[in-house]
């Protein structure tokens, strides 16, 4: 399951060379996350009610292309591996066709009082048959 989001880069966005800082790359990549997180059913507010939380164990991102005031930007994000205590989503920034950007983002989800990962959720772990 794929899930896309639009973003449009403002002047805060900016560092010193007129591009996109990368701070701001790794936030709005992150705010994408959490858009997939919702579209599978796994809304934060609830999770944290359940006193679980999503983790980031690694990321890693690759810059190809600048981006720079007032581009608007999508963001891609899908599953690509699921293990049974955390899975991988990849996520690509398109600006006019061409990717800007790729992040691969390896998650668990923390039981936030025994501080330590659970079985990937069902919601997450139905999509394994498709990879």
């Amino acid at each position: 399951m794929e899930h896309s989001k639009t973003y449009t880069i403002v002047e805060s966005d900016l560092d010193e060379l007129g591009h996109m800082n990368y701070l701001r790359y790794i936030k709005i990549f992150e705010t994408a996350r959490f858009g997939w997180f919702e579209q599978i059913g796994l809304r934060f507010e609830n999770l944290l009610e359940e006193q679980l939380g999503p983790v980031l164990l690694k990321l890693e991102t690759e810059y190809s292309k600048e981006v720079r005031l007032g581009d608007t930007v999508e963001i891609r994000s899908h599953l690509i591996r699921v293990g049974t205590k955390s899975f991988t989503l990849e996520q690509t920034m398109i600006h006019e066709g061409q990717t800007s950007a790729t992040t691969t983002a390896i998650m668990a989800i923390m039981d936030l009082q025994k501080r330590k990962a659970i079985p990937v959720p069902a919601e997450i772990a139905k999509f394994k048959v498709n990879l």
